[in-house]
């Protein structure tokens, strides 16, 4: 594990620096796919921003009503610079909403957007797997494969890394169908399908992972669902070609 990087007097927590370098590389790759599709990269950019600034302050308060009561004793936390103190969904709710807010205020065409940001953000979430890696976050379950990585003392999936390939492979396939230049919208459902296979198949290598009913993974399931869906749409656009 490598949680803390020295440089020089500073010593900088790595997953933050992660979460801050994928999203900047999820902004350059999203600004190039966009010039791919015609529209002015620069609306990447002010998008992811707007989604940006939305995401981190929805994400905060939303941590800040889960555990109020430990902000009441400690007040001054609410405005502090901890990165682990957001919570996920909401974040990500209120980021798609900045975003879309801007695409709606400046009329742009919603397929092709989509098309844009898709390999961006496999991509950074790519980078932000390797970083839950040097981080030791996210570990994977107990394995006893030769690959198999000792954390925490216990050798583990490297999960992390499965995730960063297929998020990888998927941002590949993204972009091939952007370069063969197909209707608009096919690569965002492409890379759904990517990712939502990527969650089927790798979900059950985590060691923590939320269950459903029936002793299934509750992000499984909303893997498999999201890949059933991209499939869905493909095949409709594919027989109206």
């Amino acid at each position: 594990m490598l949680t803390t990087l020295q440089i020089g007097p500073l010593n900088l927590q790595t997953y933050p620096l992660a979460l801050l370098l994928g999203g900047w590389v999820a902004l350059a790759v999203g600004a190039w796919a966009a010039r791919q599709t015609g529209l002015d990269g620069d609306h990447i950019y002010n998008a992811g921003l707007y989604g940006l600034v939305a995401g981190l302050i929805v994400g905060r308060l939303a941590h800040v009503a889960a555990f109020w009561t430990a902000y009441r004793a400690q007040p001054l936390d609410i405005v502090g610079l901890d990165a682990a103190a957001f919570l996920a969904w909401p974040a990500v709710v209120a980021a798609l909403g900045g975003a879309g807010w801007y695409v709606y205020r400046h009329k742009l065409p919603v397929a092709a957007v989509t098309d844009a940001f898709a390999p961006g953000l496999l991509v950074g979430l790519a980078i932000l797997d390797l970083g839950a890696l040097l981080a030791g976050q996210m570990p994977g379950a107990p394995a006893t494969l030769p690959w198999a990585i000792s954390l925490w003392g216990v050798a583990r999936h490297p999960v992390q890394v499965y995730e960063a390939l297929a998020a990888l492979l998927a941002a590949g396939a993204t972009i091939w169908v952007l370069r063969m230049h197909r209707r608009p919208g096919t690569a965002a459902w492409v890379a759904l399908l990517g990712y939502g296979l990527s969650r089927w198949l790798l979900e059950p290598f985590r060691a923590e992972s939320m269950m459903a009913p029936g002793g299934f993974h509750a992000i499984q399931l909303l893997g498999l669902a999201a890949a059933l869906a991209a499939l869905w749409a493909l095949r409709q656009e594919f027989a109206a070609s």
